[in-house]
């Protein structure tokens, strides 16, 4: 787990520095419109994910069983079935793409002058991600064998290559053209390059048309339903917010609100990586009855993501304009005051929801959590719409001037429901299936972070009061700063002996072994 975790930091820190750059790039060699139209791409066919139908999940559930069985026969039929009806779903892809492009300029608002290329660009993005679709599966197999550090390597080396070829892309002005063809290059080769480790990982791994059994369809999806419905409700409450921004704003208005939400979708990359053990670990505790120790992960792990996700929540939120002003030369209050809304819905999702929702899964309560995800993704959806319209009239009744205010009402829409559903569903399910008041829970997961972490955020203001950052050096200076200040209150007052006495131990062998 340790090593899993580590590589993931390292992959999502490397991720982080090719966005930071990337997207600097991006956004300013391409227009407004092509980047909104670029960030467009990515949330459309963001929805192809939709026909997984939770089968990724169920073939990391297979993988780690299997692993144990060693009934590599079934594992194989299991494989084969999810891959040729993946072959299908991206004949669909494929379809959608053709249908799509021909009727860009009756869904979006755009300038008609760009009508060829932007048909042009989401043929061959399109029919792409349908060729890219069926390969994708290979990365859930890598987890399930509780290879996440070879994955991280693999996808580490072909970030790398991507980056290389969006800059030449834009330095050979091919700009969308080429970029698509960079992108999903790079994500087909990837996945290859999976798929030949899996056979070496597994020698006993086919993928056979013979293999395909349709009677297995019905036991993979026993399962896998519910995790897709949870998957098809996050995938709405992430994407569709681009969606309703350029068809009840302007494509334009997409670019701001991309920024926000790749400020909040990196805080919550960063932030995560420790839950993706979370899954195999909880599937093996469940089967073998271990119900008390599902309910201590719960428990710590909420407290652990509380720590790690307030320490990197108070500096971003400190130091978000100056940031985003020296970054991308970006002033738009209404971005500024979305990138807030939204890291905050994430910050609540991180701590309250997500470690839950994980052991829970695992736990047999797949139903209520895709009831309560599907709730959830509708009051998303409806409360968008409806604060994209109003937002503009109740800025005005304020006096207040904010040029592209529509958005922001597409930000609390997200938040909202989060918030709601976080306080009245995750909390008091967790404290029920750990057994445990919601008092105990707040004061034992909660509360020592939130004081640790708001003296923090003072320390952090006080920071930029004394002296305003004007180079973006000095804002990742600050940031080290409020890192470490959040470190050392977190150890001294946030501790409990016990973990101080972990840390120091684990830190001996450390050192022991590097001499």
């Amino acid at each position: 787990m340790i090593i899993n975790t580590m590589s993931n930091y390292g992959k999502v820190i490397i991720g982080i520095l090719i966005t930071i750059f990337l997207t600097r790039i991006l956004f300013l060699g391409l227009g407004r419109e092509e980047y909104g139209f670029w960030a467009l791409l990515w949330s459309i066919f963001g929805y192809s994910l939709l026909l997984d139908f939770g089968f990724g999940a169920s073939i990391q559930k297979y993988t780690s069983e299997s692993t144990v069985t060693g009934d590599w026969e079934r594992y194989n039929r299991i494989v084969s079935t999810v891959f040729f009806n993946y072959m299908l779903f991206s004949v669909l892809i494929a379809a959608g793409t053709l249908v799509l492009s021909f009727n860009l300029h009756r869904i979006f608002n755009f300038n008609p002058a760009n009508g060829y290329y932007f048909r042009k660009v989401m043929l061959i993005f399109g029919l792409g991600s349908a060729l890219a679709f069926p390969l994708g599966f290979f990365t859930e197999i890598l987890r399930g064998l509780q290879k996440m550090h070879t994955r991280n390597l693999i996808q580490i080396c072909f970030m790398i290559l991507n980056f290389v070829g969006m800059a030449v892309m834009l330095k050979l002005k091919l700009n969308l053209t080429g970029m698509a063809f960079v992108a999903l290059g790079t994500n087909i080769s990837a996945s290859l390059t999976m798929m030949a480790v899996v056979k070496k990982l597994i020698p006993q791994f086919r993928i056979r048309l013979r293999f395909y059994d349709r009677s297995l369809l019905r036991t993979v999806m026993g399962f896998s339903v519910y995790a897709y419905l949870i998957s098809f409700t996050n995938l709405i409450i992430l994407k569709t917010d681009q969606l309703v921004i350029s068809i009840f704003g302007s494509v334009a208005m997409v670019a701001i609100y991309q920024i926000s939400i790749r400020m909040a979708d990196t805080y919550q990359r960063f932030s995560a990586q420790f839950l993706d053990n979370l899954g195999p670990v909880s599937a093996t505790l469940f089967a073998s009855g271990n119900k008390s120790k599902m309910a201590e992960i719960m428990l710590q792990s909420n407290r652990l993501m509380g720590i790690i996700s307030t320490m990197l929540l108070i500096p971003l939120i400190v130091f978000i304009k100056p940031l985003l002003m020296l970054w991308l030369n970006l002033n738009d209050y209404a971005g500024l005051i979305c990138a807030v809304i939204l890291m905050l819905s994430m910050y609540i999702l991180l701590v309250f929801r997500s470690s839950s929702v994980y052991i829970l899964l695992m736990a047999n309560e797949q139903k209520v959590l895709a009831r309560v995800a599907l709730a959830e993704a509708l009051i998303n959806l409806v409360l968008s719409i409806l604060l994209i319209r109003v937002m503009p009239g109740f800025v005005d009744l304020f006096g207040i001037e904010i040029e592209n205010s529509p958005i922001i009402g597409v930000a609390l829409g997200t938040f909202i429901p989060n918030f709601l559903f976080a306080i009245f569903f995750n909390i008091p399910k967790a404290c029920r299936f750990a057994e445990i008041k919601i008092g105990y829970y707040f004061k034992i997961a909660v509360q020592r972070t939130i004081l640790i972490g708001l003296s923090t955020f003072g320390m952090a203001l006080f920071l930029q009061y004394l002296y305003h950052p004007e180079h973006l050096i000095t804002v990742f200076f600050y940031i080290l700063i409020s890192f470490a200040i959040y470190l050392i209150l977190t150890y001294f007052f946030g501790l409990e002996t016990w973990e101080k006495g972990q840390i120091k131990s684990y830190l001996g062998i450390l050192s022991r072994r590097s001499v």
